[in-house]
Formats: structure tokens, C-alpha cells, sequence
């Protein structure tokens, strides 16, 4: 933390330093989950658990069935369903951690916010004290 994060600190009321506070620390995995279940798009996070779910329920079994096969052919048929699958899961894991970076993102563009919008309060009571 720097001299401004410190000076920032001390002129925060305390309803705005808890608010700061709960921004201020990094959240653990599961609470960054948690929240995305507690978001406007939670039905799309839903979605997506399942899809992943099915989708690697589909790939475990065609996979099973690729090692079972005793012909080349049926190999080659079930291979390419298994591919899909887990290529179709890996997918649905990128969009997922990229939900996640964006909640982190957001979360600290509302910590800045708060400090500019504390900054300015604080200019605003000094402007005013020197202009009277």
C-alpha cells in the first residue's frame, strides 16, 4: 500500500471504509463461484454447470466405448463423438473462467470508483473551506 491508499483510508467515512474493505480483498475460488450463482446471469451459470456436466458424462462414456470397440471402424466412431465432448467441456471452461475474470475486473473498477468518488468528496470539503 502507498502514501495515497493511506491518505485515501483516513478520509473515508466508515460506511464507505467497509464498503472499500469488502473490495479490498481478494476472494477466495469458491466465494468468486458462489457469486456468479448470485448474479443477474446466474440462469447462464447454471446452464453451463450443466452443459459441463452432460458433456463430460458423453465424453466418459464414449470414451469407455472407444476402448471397448474391437474394430477400427467402431473406434473411429466413437473417438470422434469423445473428441467433441471434452473439446465442447474445455469450451464451456474457458467461458467460465473468463466469467470469472470479468467479476474480478469489475470488482476492482468499483473499488476505484469508490476512492475517486472519495477523493472528490474530500476536494470538494476543502474547496469549500478555503472559499469562505
Amino acid at each position: 500500500m502507498n502514501d495515497i491508499d493511506d491518505e485515501i483510508r483516513r478520509t473515508l467515512s466508515s460506511e464507505d471504509a467497509k464498503l472499500l474493505a469488502r473490495f479490498d480483498d481478494d476472494q477466495a475460488l469458491h466465494r468468486q463461484v458462489l457469486d456468479m450463482f448470485r448474479g443477474n446471469h446466474r440462469w447462464l451459470t447454471a446452464l453451463g454447470w450443466v452443459a459441463g456436466f452432460a458433456l463430460f458424462a458423453a465424453g466418459a462414456y464414449c470414451s469407455w466405448r472407444f476402448a471397448l470397440a474391437e474394430e477400427l471402424r467402431h473406434m473411429l466412431l466413437w473417438m470422434g463423438p469423445a473428441g467433441l465432448c471434452f473439446l465442447g467441456l474445455a469450451l464451456v471452461k474457458l467461458w467460465f473462467w473468463l466469467e470469472l475474470q470479468k467479476g474480478s475486473v469489475l470488482r476492482e473498477l468499483k473499488r476505484l470508483e469508490l476512492q475517486v468518488a472519495s477523493l472528490a468528496a474530500r476536494g470538494a470539503r476543502a474547496d469549500d473551506g478555503r472559499h469562505r
